[in-house]
């Protein structure tokens, strides 16, 4: 089993690398800094799978800060280490889905260890909730993600490759909002970097070219940030 890669940053370097070392004893892969840098770029680029932060680093509000990293990720998992929490701060974070806190003084090692495995469980129920589904309908086609076929109305239908049909269904998942791009990059292909990038931005071409049959459907680049499968139908019924 893959042992999950947690970010850890914290002001407090004792501290910090004493929680490193505690949660390496669990079973867990941990990167620690001690300050914040550019945490988007640091997540995105190392395939973490949850981030533990002292709130203390961050000069935004926390739910700021979490719209802010998680541009390429919508789902990323934060753990914020606070030593206390403002009550509208508490309601505001209860919105977002994956966030939590933990308090830092007095520190329980055992509750945290508690809220990473329930957070990246509820994580994994959505997600695999998300995509149960087998049947799409875009436009005038109909998508079957288990027998990868997609068929336009009155013609035969069109064998997709897994590839092909991985991604439709990612897409068909975020119909008219952002596919982010690392995310079906990491779940597709297994890596996101410029050569995984370059296979994906042919695929998306195929699926445009397979779609073109529809005037309502398109697949249109979101600079900076993914893909937004397009149903015209959807926005106007």
């Amino acid at each position: 089993m893959r042992s999950i890669k947690i970010l850890l940053i914290d002001g407090d370097v004792d501290f910090g690398m004493v929680l490193k070392n505690y949660l390496l004893l669990n079973g867990y892969n941990v990167t620690f800094t001690s300050t914040l840098g550019d945490v988007s770029s640091l997540i995105n680029n190392s395939k973490f799978d949850l981030s533990i932060i002292d709130s203390k680093l961050i000069a935004k509000s926390n739910a700021e800060f979490v719209s802010s990293v998680r541009k390429q990720d919508s789902e990323f998992p934060i753990i914020f280490l606070s030593e206390e929490v403002l009550l509208e701060d508490v309601f505001e974070i209860n919105k977002i889905p994956f966030v939590d806190y933990c308090f830092k003084k007095p520190f329980s090692t055992e509750v945290l260890i508690g809220k990473i495995k329930t957070i990246l469980k509820l994580k994994e129920i959505e997600h695999k909730k998300m995509f149960s589904t087998i049947e799409y309908n875009i436009g005038d086609f109909t998508f079957n993600y288990r027998t990868r076929q997609l068929k336009f109305k009155g013609e035969e239908p069109r064998k997709l490759t897994p590839k092909e049909s991985k991604l439709l269904k990612y897409l068909s998942e975020y119909k008219n909002a952002i596919m982010p791009k690392g995310i079906a990059l990491t779940k597709i292909w297994r890596d996101e970097n410029y050569f995984t990038s370059r296979s994906m931005d042919v695929y998306i071409t195929k699926l445009r070219k397979y779609l073109m049959l529809d005037e309502n459907i398109a697949i249109v680049n979101v600079r900076g940030e993914g893909y937004k499968l397009l149903d015209n139908t959807v926005q106007s019924a």
